[in-house]
């Protein structure tokens, strides 16, 4: 016990036994000796009496404190056994139990054998870090036998402060109630759904109403016995389009089940032979109805941009894709293409300007339709500035531009652009739809006026708030849709020959010389331009390669080796360029039995990837997870702090993953 508080307890006697002494000094000093002896034996009479009996008392309020306390010691003991919320401590060191209450057996299964157990052992998951780091409360909840708990705890590290001695204290709160309570709301949150079948016009061509009508209550009926188990709500509100509200917790389901109402209403053919396909567009995470309605909105918009037949979830913050197999069906429309170039051409009109940019790296489709802007805007008077980078893929292209008079200081740096521009100028991206491959974001970042014009499908990160927007998936090419949007603008007579075979090359390049993806449209623009002074001879000789091109183009495909039986990779340990890669990706597929090819190498610290298919496979949605994009049989990626080993393993993964 503390003898303080023995000290403050006694009382204060001492200046009466210092007057008792002096009154006897006193005595002594006046001579009355009687009367001096009698006060001096009194005084020490009393002295002794009150030294016993304040011992006696003493002695009685230690023992008394002494038992009290060791009384409250024990009450505290048993309380801290006995307390229903599991607690233990542990050594830091060893991750030994040295103690825990009843109720921390009872929690890990294990009443008897609980002490000298490694805590490891008996709860896997925990984690003693975030003790070690000096925080109280553990970063995560932990399941143990079907219940959920926060941990709370604190070090005592005793007088010595010797890391080894260090015992931690642990407090278990059982959480399960409300984490229950949390998650069963969300399972009930209501999420919003937009279906719309892709191909409605293309179905119902050709049918009589009888046959019209049958085909699509084949498509309803699939629809209805996909949605029955959730008990939602589920309307057709147009001929093609259905609205499906349903509760969260169904979601999972969907997402682990593939969507599979798309495979399911594949099986539906019409009588001319067209497959049924669907688009769903969820949105979730929403506020409201209206907040979700409006996920849903986008989702259905960025299904269908990316050629339908998928599903695609939108929350808050980002884009899921599900599906996707299976090659869009060409929508455009002669009056669209109308419409759009009137569109641009009042919005040139109206601008102090125009910059066309493309993405990083130009290739002949970028260029190309760059090009085919340049001839609008020059056409309604307007200064015109090409965008490129220092290293694009057609190089031969771009300095055969730079050498005619008309193009004399069209083509600037980035750098010269964001000078250049005023709040007037109008920027044009093509060959792109995403913020994050554009030349210069910081250009596209202070444009007020920004007109899309690509063919790519949309990515996750496609620019928003555009004045004018062409996104057309289907087409073969951006040239394609320049070359449509000049038909109503420029004269033919007005596009030297050199421009029109820049266009045409980039409709070349990327049909890989009209053998892939190629339509009626994609043969009425070739032959536009072809009457607008297009030489193929000359175009052939603008796109040849030098002897070390096509050499490194073959040490590629001589790399080559198959996977999944019908996918071409190859992983090349050399210093390359992404257009002998394509090149390369595009020759792997002349080989019998390859659908798909990719090709991998390093340059600038990261790893390329080039990906081309038949159109079986959709090398889109494979890239798109290692952070690329592109087409469905064309594609690219990007890999940073990998190796070329690590990169082709992710690959394959991916891969194995997509195509099982």
């Amino acid at each position: 016990m503390d003898n303080r508080y023995g000290k403050n307890s006694e009382p204060r006697y001492t200046l009466c036994f210092v007057a008792m002494f002096l009154f006897a000094v006193m005595a002594f000093l006046s001579a009355d000796i009687k009367v001096a002896v009698f006060e001096l034996s009194l005084s020490i009479a009393v002295l002794l009496i009150f030294i016993f009996t304040e011992t006696v008392r003493s002695n009685k309020m230690k023992k008394y404190i002494e038992r009290t306390m060791e009384e409250i010691n024990c009450a505290n003991k048993d309380a801290a056994t006995s307390f229903p919320t599991p607690a233990a401590a542990i050594k830091l060191d060893s991750n030994e139990i040295i103690w825990a209450n009843s109720a921390f057996g009872t929690m890990v299964g294990d009443t008897d054998h609980v002490f000298g157990e490694r805590l490891f052992d008996l709860v896997p998951e925990f984690d003693i870090v975030w003790a070690a780091e000096g925080k109280n409360e553990c970063p995560a909840a932990i399941d143990i036998n079907g219940k959920t708990y926060r941990i709370y705890g604190s070090i005592f590290r005793g007088d010595d402060d010797e890391p080894n001695g260090a015992v931690l204290t642990l407090w278990w709160l059982d959480v399960s109630e409300y984490t229950n309570s949390i998650d069963e709301f969300n399972k009930s949150m209501q999420t919003v759904s937009v279906i719309v079948i892709d191909n409605y016009e293309e179905l119902i061509n050709g049918l009589n109403d009888s046959e019209r009508s049958l085909m699509i209550a084949r498509v309803d009926k699939r629809l209805n016995e996909w949605v029955s188990s959730s008990g939602g709500i589920f309307v057709k509100y147009e001929r093609d389009k259905y609205l499906y509200i349903f509760e969260n917790r169904y979601l999972g389901e969907y997402i682990a089940q593939k969507f599979s109402i798309l495979d399911s209403v594949r099986e539906i053919e019409s009588k001319n032979g067209i497959k049924v396909t669907l688009s769903i567009g969820i949105g979730k995470d929403g506020q409201s109805f209206k907040e979700n309605h409006h996920q849903a909105r986008l989702a259905i918009d960025m299904a269908l941009s990316r050629g339908g037949d998928q599903a695609v979830i939108r929350n808050k913050f980002n884009f899921e894709f599900f599906g996707g197999g299976s090659q869009g069906v060409e929508k455009r429309t002669k009056v669209k293409s109308r419409v759009m170039a009137n569109a641009l051409a009042e919005l040139i009109r109206d601008s102090s300007g125009v910059m066309v940019m493309g993405h990083k790296g130009a290739d002949n489709d970028s260029i190309g339709a760059a090009v085919g802007i340049a001839c609008i805007a020059r056409k309604i008077g307007k200064p015109i500035s090409v965008v490129v980078g220092a290293k694009t893929s057609a190089d031969s292209l771009v300095k055969r531009l730079k050498a005619e008079e008309k193009y004399g200081g069209v083509f600037i740096s980035a750098e010269d652009a964001l000078i250049e521009a005023d709040s007037g100028t109008l920027l044009v991206v093509v060959d792109t739809n995403r913020k994050s491959v554009v030349e210069s974001e910081a250009l596209l970042e202070s444009a007020n006026k920004v007109a899309i014009i690509d063919h790519h499908r949309r990515g996750t990160d496609y620019i928003e708030g555009a004045v004018l927007n062409l996104h057309e998936p289907y087409a073969s090419s951006t040239c394609e849709l320049v070359s449509e949007l000049l038909q109503y603008i420029v004269e033919t007579k007005d596009i030297s020959a050199y421009e029109a075979e820049a266009i045409l090359s980039g409709i070349v390049i990327d049909t890989k010389k009209f053998t892939m993806k190629t339509g009626v449209r994609t043969f009425e623009a070739a032959a536009y331009l072809r009457r607008a002074g297009a030489d193929t001879t000359e175009l052939k000789r603008v796109l040849q390669d030098d002897i070390e091109t096509y050499v490194k183009r073959a040490e590629m495909v001589k790399l080559a080796r198959m996977y999944h039986e019908n996918v071409a990779i190859v992983s090349y340990n050399g210093p390359s360029t992404r257009k002998i890669a394509a090149q390369a990706a595009d020759e792997l597929l002349s080989i019998r039995g390859v659908k798909a090819s990719f090709v991998l190498f390093e340059e600038h610290d990261e790893i390329n990837i080039s990906a081309r298919s038949l159109g079986e496979i959709n090398v889109q949605i494979i890239l798109e997870k290692l952070g690329g994009g592109g087409h469905f049989d064309t594609a690219g990626a990007q890999l940073k702090d990998k190796t070329l080993d690590e990169a082709t393993e992710e690959l394959m993964s991916v891969i194995d993953d997509i195509l099982g």
